[in-house]
């Protein structure tokens, strides 16, 4: 019984929070407010099946280019992100067969790998099979004031901003990892500059495995987490924006 409790009491846990801050066009500090987010429950996933490298459904692959970086079709979404593994099998020639690093997605029906000498042309097509979730991708913006919730409407963005590049990747070098005393934190920062996502009233934004990232509203889906700013923001054409995200994975 006593184990039990121990291990009851020690639950791992995901702590999220960060901060946000607007500039001025010389660079002088206009605001700054903190957060605490909603890690949903595709984020649960994700930092677990990510973790333990689950391995999704099969998608049928319907072309492949002859290249030196071949681009895959597949006959529907296939989910994979830049820098995830894939593996391919049943294609003829059989070069292609085997586990890839893929080197980017152009649709969420193509994606490339480098596979160093042009293989020639297909002739047959098999499957492709990655992970469950796609890596992160970036932030997105809104101007929904929803709660935040692990599932349903508060899980996504709400209403998306009308903005240009309200969704944006991470910045250079982001995402990172490291220590932050016991516990391990990923951190997440996304930049708008000037003229991106010029709109009052910004008051949710969310992470996104969305691959590619586009400007539409996302789902649920692909959220791992979302969180609302307050006090809102007003972003002027000549401002900048900042958001830092971080996840502590406490253990047990």
């Amino acid at each position: 019984m006593r184990a039990m409790l121990d291990r009851e009491t020690n639950l791992a846990r995901i702590i999220g929070w960060g901060f946000y801050e607007l500039l001025g066009p010389d660079g002088e500090l206009k605001q700054r407010g903190e957060f605490a987010n909603l890690v949903t429950q595709v984020g649960d996933q994700y930092y677990g099946d990510r973790a333990a490298q689950i391995v999704g459904s099969t998608v049928a692959i319907t072309a492949i280019t002859n290249a030196t970086s071949a681009v895959v079709t597949t006959g529907s979404a296939h989910g994979f992100g830049v820098g995830d593994s894939v593996l391919i099998a049943g294609v003829t020639p059989a070069g292609y067969n085997g586990r890839w690093g893929i080197t980017a997605v152009g649709s969420s029906t193509t994606f490339t790998i480098y596979v160093g000498t042009a293989l020639g042309a297909g002739s047959a097509f098999g499957t492709a099979q990655g992970l469950t979730l796609p890596s992160a991708s970036g932030m997105r913006l809104g101007t929904g004031v929803t709660a935040v919730a692990k599932t349903g409407a508060g899980a996504a963005i709400v209403t998306v901003g009308t903005g240009t590049n309200n969704s944006k990747a991470f910045d250079s070098t982001w995402p990172q990892s490291s220590l932050s005393g016991s516990s391990r934190r990923i951190q997440y920062k996304t930049t708008w500059a000037a003229g991106d996502a010029t709109q009052n009233s910004l008051a949710e934004v969310v992470i996104t495995t969305e691959q590619p990232l586009s400007q539409v509203a996302g789902t649920a889906a692909n959220t791992t987490s979302r969180a609302l700013l307050s006090p809102t923001v007003n972003k002027g054409a000549s401002d900048t924006l900042a958001i830092t995200w971080n996840h502590d994975l406490l253990g047990a």
